[in-house]
């Protein structure tokens, strides 16, 4: 009968203690105050927000570019058109990340982008 609740104590302990900055960021409201892209970013589309994200992932460690995606998938086009909206009309944005930096090793990869 110990050994389940062992297993459970242990669980919830490793969960608890786990690093806060091991998961994606999450910032709500915020606004898109630059778009960066062009040949020497390659595919790559770099945002800067205005509010920070309180939790960023451990890989994120650079201080001047907060998101990038890459906008030459479908997906990205798509997600490259809401940017450029939000943007034009200074729209507070909600957005998230994934939790990775694949497409630059200090840059959070974007998950998500939501125009309200």
């Amino acid at each position: 009968m110990t050994k389940p609740m062992s297993v459970i104590s242990t669980l919830f302990l490793y969960l608890f203690l786990m690093p806060v900055s091991s998961f994606a960021s999450s910032v709500n409201p915020t606004k898109i105050t630059q778009v960066l892209a062009g040949p020497s970013y390659g595919n790559k589309v770099f945002l800067v927000i205005s509010n920070k994200a309180d939790i960023t992932p451990d890989c994120q460690s650079n201080i001047r570019y907060n998101y990038v995606f890459d906008g030459t998938t479908e997906q990205g086009k798509i997600t490259l058109s809401l940017v450029l909206a939000a943007y034009a009309t200074q729209k507070n944005v909600w957005l998230g990340g994934k939790n990775t930096c694949l497409l630059h090793s200090s840059v959070e990869d974007l998950g998500h982008i939501v125009v309200k």
